[in-house]
C-alpha cells in the first residue's frame, strides 16, 4: 500500500465533521466493509458511522484513531501484527511477564492472531515507511511506535478478529422538513455550535450549527412565525430541545399521566439565562416526583432510543451540559423556551415552551412539519422519560442520598 495523504485527510474529516467527499473510498475499502463508514454511491460522499465513533472512544486521540482505520486494511494489518509478534517474543525472552500480560490484555481478540504470526515475526521495515511515519511519526518497527501500534491493533480486534464488523447501508440525505427521514437510525449528530463559525456543507450528518438560516435556507414568503419555525426545523439541536418543551406542555395537559419538568439546578439560580445544568424531573401518574438527571442526560437517552450517535470524543461529550447552556440561551432569546421563576404552586424555577411558539406548533406550517412529522421525536422523548423514571424508582433504595444531591434526595420516592 502506498502512502495516501488524501486518505489520511479523509479519515480526519470523517472524525471531525462526519463526512468526507475526498473520493478515496477505494483506499478505505475494508473499513467500509466493517461498517466504520458508508458510501453514498450517487455522490461519492463517505459518511462516518457509529462504529467509527465507538472506535475513536477506545483510543487516546484522533491520530491513533486514524491509524486504527488503516490497521483495518489486511495488507497493513498483517505486517503490523508481525511487528507486534516480534515485540512480544522479545518480552518473552526477557521474561517480562508484566509487559506480556498488559500487551495481551490490550490486544484482546487479536492475541490468537498474534500467535499465528509468530513464525513470521519481524522487526524489519514493512515497506510502508512513508505512510507509517505520517500515521505514527516514525516507521512501525521503531520502538517509539510500539505502544501506539499495540493500542490500534487492540482497538480494532473486536471488529476484525472478533468478526463483529459488518457493512452498513448508506443513509438518505438529511431533509429538515421531514423529521422522520432526518432523524433516521444510524444518523450522526455533531456537538452544538452557537458561535458565528461558518456552517459546514454537509448532506448526511446532523449539523451542530445553531446559527441563523443561510440565504439558501430562507424562504422569502415566510411570515415571522414561519421563519422562526423554519429555523427550528433546520437546526437539529434546536429541533430536539424545542420538542422537549413541546412534549413537556402536551404531557402536562393530560393531567392524569404525570408530567415532565425542566428545572433550573440549585447552583444555577444566579444564571437562569445560560445555565450549565438543567435538571429533568419526571412525575409519575402515582405522583412520585423523580429527579432523573440533567438535560444532557436526557438528550443522550433520546439519541440512543433513536439510534442517533453523538459525533464527539468522550471528553467532549462529557461537557454536553456546558455546551447546551449556550443553546438554552438561544432558545430563550428566540422565544422558543420561556424561563419561569417558579414560586406559585410550589413550582421551582425552570423552563417551559414559549406561548407564541406553542401556538406556532399548531398552525399549518408547524403542525405539518414539527407536530405531525416530528412525532418520531415526540415519542422518543416521552418514552425515554417514562423509562428513565421507572429505572430511578427501581434504584431508589440504593441511590437515595448518594448519587443525588442532598437537597433533592428526598424527591425520589419508592
Amino acid at each position: 500500500m502506498t502512502a495516501s495523504p488524501a486518505a489520511i485527510a479523509a479519515v480526519r474529516e470523517l472524525l471531525t465533521t462526519g463526512e468526507s467527499a475526498g473520493g478515496v473510498s477505494s483506499a478505505l475499502a475494508e473499513p467500509l466493509q466493517l461498517g466504520l463508514c458508508s458510501l453514498d454511491t450517487a455522490t461519492g460522499c463517505m459518511m462516518a458511522r457509529a462504529g467509527l465513533v465507538q472506535l475513536d472512544a477506545r483510543l487516546p486521540n484522533i491520530d491513533e484513531t486514524i491509524a486504527a482505520m488503516f490497521a483495518c486494511q489486511s495488507e497493513l494489518r498483517t505486517t503490523w501484527l508481525r511487528i507486534v509478534s516480534a515485540r512480544l517474543r522479545e518480552a518473552g525472552k526477557r521474561r517480562d511477564a508484566a509487559e506480556l500480560c498488559q500487551a495481551i490484555d490490550t490486544l484482546g481478540e487479536a492475541s490468537r492472531r498474534i500467535r499465528d504470526e509468530l513464525p513470521h515475526a519481524s522487526l524489519q521495515s514493512t515497506g510502508h515507511v512513508t505512510l507509517e511515519t505520517a500515521l505514527f511519526g516514525a516507521p512501525a518497527e521503531q520502538a517509539v511506535v510500539w505502544p501506539k501500534l499495540l493500542r490500534v491493533i487492540g482497538a480494532t480486534a473486536e471488529i476484525i478478529e472478533g468478526q463483529r464488523g459488518e457493512a452498513v447501508t448508506a443513509l438518505p440525505a438529511v431533509e429538515p422538513l421531514d423529521p422522520k427521514r432526518t432523524w433516521c437510525n444510524g444518523r450522526l449528530l455533531q456537538m452544538p455550535v452557537v458561535d458565528g463559525t461558518e456552517p459546514q456543507d454537509l448532506t448526511f450528518v446532523l449539523k451542530g450549527n445553531c446559527g441563523p438560516l443561510s440565504d439558501a435556507e430562507q424562504v422569502g414568503g415566510d411570515i415571522e412565525s414561519q421563519a422562526v419555525m423554519r429555523w427550528v426545523l433546520y437546526r437539529p439541536w434546536i429541533t430536539l430541545l424545542a420538542q422537549v418543551a413541546f412534549v413537556q406542555e402536551a404531557w402536562e395537559a393530560e393531567q392524569i399521566s404525570g408530567r415532565l419538568t425542566l428545572e433550573l439546578a440549585e447552583d444555577q439560580l444566579s444564571n437562569p439565562y445560560e445555565p450549565s445544568r438543567v435538571d429533568v424531573v419526571v412525575t409519575t401518574p402515582d405522583g412520585d416526583e423523580i429527579l432523573c438527571g440533567t438535560l444532557a442526560d436526557l438528550v443522550r437517552r433520546v439519541l440512543a432510543r433513536l439510534d442517533v450517535t453523538l459525533l464527539a470524543r468522550p471528553e467532549d461529550a462529557a461537557q454536553l451540559d456546558q455546551q447546551l447552556a449556550l443553546v438554552v440561551r438561544l432558545l430563550l432569546e428566540k422565544k422558543i423556551w420561556r424561563f419561569e421563576p417558579g414560586a406559585g404552586g410550589g413550582r421551582r424555577p425552570g423552563f417551559v415552551i414559549d406561548d407564541e411558539f406553542s401556538t406556532s406548533c399548531y398552525r399549518a406550517f408547524g403542525s405539518k412539519y414539527f407536530y405531525r412529522l416530528g412525532s418520531v421525536l415526540t415519542a422518543a422523548i416521552r418514552s425515554s422519560c417514562e423509562q428513565w423514571a421507572r429505572e430511578k424508582l427501581s434504584e431508589s433504595g440504593t441511590t437515595r442520598g448518594r448519587e443525588l444531591p442532598d437537597y433533592l434526595a428526598e424527591r425520589v420516592t419508592g
